[in-house]
Parts: C-alpha cells; structure tokens; sequence
C-alpha cells in the first residue's frame, strides 16, 4: 500500500508565477490526441499562452514533437496511425528529455488502450491525467513505473506521486458538459509542465487556474453552449487579482 501524504497547499503567488512563465515563453505542446477534443484543445492552449501542434503521422511526428516544451499522449479515438506513432513521441521525449504528460481516456474499456498506456509508462517522469475509474484501471501499472504523477481529476482533483498531495477544489459541474474539456484540462497541465520543472506544481497550477476558469464562465453562460465560450475567454483573462481573490 502506497503511503498518503498529508495534503499539500498551492499558493495563488505560486500559480500565478506558473501561468505567467506560460504566458511569456509560449511553449509549445505537441498533442497526439482525442480527435473529438482537437479544436477546443488547441483554443484551449492558445488563450493560455502556450502553442499546440498535432501533427499524428508516424513518419514526421518525432520531427515535429522534437522542439515542443512538452508532449501530450491521449487515447481517447485512438488509431492505426496514432499506435505506430506512439513509440516515436517516447523516444523523442525520451531522447529530448521532453516532459509527457498521458491521457488514458477510456483505458478500462480497451485491452489496447491498456496496453499503450503500459508503453508509454516504462518512461520515467510521466504525468497521468484521468478520472477515477480511469485511474483505477491502471493503478497496477502506474505502482510500478518510475517517477510517476497521478492527477486525478473530479469533484475535488487530487495530485500525488511526488511526496506531497495538492487537492484542487476549484470547478464547475458544467465543465462535464462539454465534450473534450477533460482533454483539454491534460493539455494545460501539460503547458505548465514545459515552463515548471516540479510536476505537481504544475498540474496543481493548471487545474487550479483552469477550475477558476469554469467558475466564472458558470457565473456567465446560459448553459454548456455558452460555457464552452466563457471558458476560453475566461482562461485568456485571468489575471493575478482574481486568482487571489478565488483562491482566498
């Protein structure tokens, strides 16, 4: 049985500082992902400062992914082409030292989705975004991999594997409404941890600035039409005053 550490608090300084260094470097976060989450991925990561690409053939993937800040692996419509281009994105990461941040979508529902995330996790230092089920499937293999992070993602996210535990109680029930915003939470995680080298710091930043985000899109939407809207807009202004002003 793992050890439970006794939870851990993010300052809003400390995410501030976080989403700032996103802000002004402009990573780059290649996705390999859900292709029902492409496009609010990308808007997603545009109004937060950072750059997506999603280049997926296997013969150019490595070349593309190779100058990203971070890389992001989600199994949610996986295919032929995405299969063969995993391996490719594990070794650029690998060879780089690219953060990868993975995104198990639906990995208990698949023999092949498990056994991709079991690949993508013989490499040390992965972050792993998922709910609670999806976590839960890959608990085994997640217990022997190297250096990993669980970021579980739900009413209340819970961040571990390095020590310390974040609770992130930041959110909305209308960011279940969408599709792809779970998607999207793993491609921002993966943005703070191209520009933040403690990778529970920047999964704790990035949900804790993207569930500010759906609070005040709720407080502006008719319902989850008009949500996904305010949710972009409200990712693209947050700023220093409101975070404090949530996070107090």
């Amino acid at each position: 049985m793992r050890d439970k550490p006794a939870p851990a608090e993010i300052d809003a300084a400390t995410v501030v500082g976080v989403i700032k260094r996103v802000a002004e470097r402009h990573p780059r976060v290649h996705c390999l992902t859900n292709t029902v989450a492409q496009n609010i991925t990308a808007n997603m990561l545009l109004a937060f400062g950072a750059v997506p690409s999603m280049a997926s053939h296997p013969e150019e993937v490595a070349a593309v992914a190779g100058g990203a800040g971070a890389i992001l692996i989600n199994l949610g419509t996986i295919s032929p082409e995405a299969e063969r281009a995993i391996p490719k994105l594990l070794e650029v990461a690998r060879q780089r030292a690219i953060p990868l941040v993975l995104d198990p979508v639906f990995v208990e529902l698949s023999p092949l989705r498990l056994k991709l995330a079991s690949e993508v996790l013989w490499l040390p230092g992965v972050t792993v975004r998922g709910n609670a089920t999806e976590m839960a499937a890959l608990d085994r293999v997640m217990s022997g991999a190297e250096g990993v992070l669980r970021v579980t993602t739900g009413v209340v996210d819970r961040i571990e594997g390095m020590g310390r535990l974040f609770l992130v109680r930041h959110g909305n029930r209308l960011m279940t409404k969408v599709t792809g915003l779970g998607c999207a939470s793993s491609a921002l995680v993966a943005a703070c941890r191209a520009v933040e080298s403690q990778a529970d710091l920047a999964a704790a930043a990035a949900l804790t600035a993207y569930g500010i985000a759906g609070e005040i899109a709720a407080e502006r939407s008719a319902g989850p039409g008009s949500f996904a809207m305010h949710l972009i807009d409200a990712l693209a202004g947050l700023d220093e005053a409101t975070l404090a002003a949530r996070m107090a």
